[in-house]
């Protein structure tokens, strides 16, 4: 191994080689790296969106829901329940109910979703207490914020209605009635936070109000509407999260809930936003999938560039087989030319990709429309993402090599020295 390796070495670092080799040599190092870059760069933005989105919705909905459809649910027996058979799975548990509300303010009337929850828990299960941007200093939970009549309100209904910290507003709550006409309740509250989630849904149509406040308006005194669950990450290492990523830990848990408790409705948090999970997934992968055939261009050049290689090398080739060297070691020269330039090349590629991924992550300056669900350009690198880019383009890269470095094998020893 040590004869071809010096040998490749020498043809690649040779000061006087043709110079229309030494060319395709630089025009393939550059391709392969600008496509290794341009893939890898492209994953790092993807994995970043899909990272930034997931966060806003696992953090709006908890890692997963227990619910009966059309029906409340005992929670009180059910957290004994979870408590006591999946303690080391589960992290924290919160109630809730969800209900429509008519807000009046100054003459201005406007359909809210108020959702009641628990002061003490609910930081724990959703990242609602983190989004709230007034008062100024974030609240570790909702406790003082949700006392008795107090709710927070997304920044657009604020906005809409002209709320700040300490406005008064009216709540109408429809009352059953058996006539034909709706009649409504009115009760007073005030504004206590306000929240900035980043999607329209949320800060335009939801208000949060604490669970005894809630349900003490719609007179109901048992059962909730759902529970939040936030779940424990298991350790795992690198290997694992390479090759074990057919289900994480939220799906597994999730799965092993709902045969627990066949009863009940257990939705993890991507099963709530379908549409949304599979066309990030998909957008990953597709352009994964598009920018390395960047990559497999740029080896394409590989082959031309060995091909005239060999074809310069001709006779030092029949000097080596005539001298005994098998044919296996000079097929093994020029594997090694290309597999040197793909190596470099990729190596170089994704470390730039990696500084360019820091920059963007770090001061992310790219704004973005208000059509996507964040403001700016979100950069998140993983280390798999690094490997997977890695092991596909050293892969083209051998391919691309070994097709034309079989060619050796087809060299005529007697007729390249006769005439050459």
């Amino acid at each position: 191994m040590k004869l071809p390796l010096f040998i490749a070495w020498k043809y690649l670092t040779f000061k006087k080689k043709d110079r229309t080799v030494s060319f395709m040599i630089k025009i393939c190092f550059l391709g392969i790296l600008i496509g290794t870059f341009s893939l890898m760069l492209t994953l790092i933005i993807t994995n970043g969106f899909e990272k930034v989105i997931h966060e806003k919705m696992q953090g709006i909905s908890s890692h997963a829901l227990i619910y009966s459809p059309g029906n409340k649910i005992d929670d009180v027996n059910i957290k004994k329940f979870l408590n006591t058979k999946f303690s080391t799975e589960i992290n924290a548990i919160s109630s809730s109910v969800t209900k429509q509300v008519i807000i009046d303010r100054d003459k201005k009337q406007s359909v809210l979703f108020i959702r009641g929850v628990e002061p003490k828990t609910e930081h724990l299960v959703s990242s609602i207490a983190q989004k709230i941007t007034l008062p100024m200093r974030s609240p570790e939970n909702l406790i003082d914020l949700l006392k008795d009549n107090h709710i927070i309100i997304g920044y657009k209904t604020a906005k809409m209605h002209h709320l700040t910290i300490g406005s008064k507003i009216k709540l109408l709550i429809p009352e059953p009635t058996r006539k034909n006409k709706i009649m409504l309740e009115k009760q007073d509250a005030i504004v206590t936070g306000i929240f900035n989630i980043g999607l329209e849904e949320y800060d335009n149509n939801f208000a949060y109000a604490s669970l005894d406040f809630v349900k003490k308006l719609f007179d109901e005194e048992k059962g909730v509407d759902q529970i939040s669950l936030t779940f424990n990450k298991p350790q795992k290492n690198l290997l694992e999260k390479i090759f074990h990523r057919s289900k994480d830990y939220i799906e597994e848990t999730t799965i092993l809930l709902r045969q627990n408790l066949p009863g009940l409705t257990i939705s993890s948090w991507k099963e709530l936003y379908p549409a949304l999970v599979s066309s990030l997934k998909l957008e990953k992968y597709a352009m994964f999938f598009i920018l390395a055939l960047i990559t497999l261009v740029a080896s394409m050049n590989m082959i031309s560039l060995l091909f005239m290689q060999i074809q310069q090398k001709r006779r030092d080739v029949a000097i080596f087989k005539a001298m005994g060297m098998p044919d296996k070691s000079i097929k093994t020269i020029f594997l090694l030319i290309g597999m040197t330039i793909t190596f470099l090349a990729s190596v170089i590629g994704l470390g730039l990709a990696a500084i360019a991924g820091f920059f963007l992550d770090k001061y992310p300056f790219i704004e973005l429309p208000d059509v996507y669900y964040v403001s700016y350009l979100p950069a998140k690198m993983d280390l798999e993402i690094f490997i997977v880019v890695f092991i596909a383009t050293i892969i083209l890269g051998f391919f691309a090599t070994w097709i034309p470095s079989c060619r050796t094998k087809k060299i005529n020893i007697a007729q390249v020295l006769r005439q050459e």
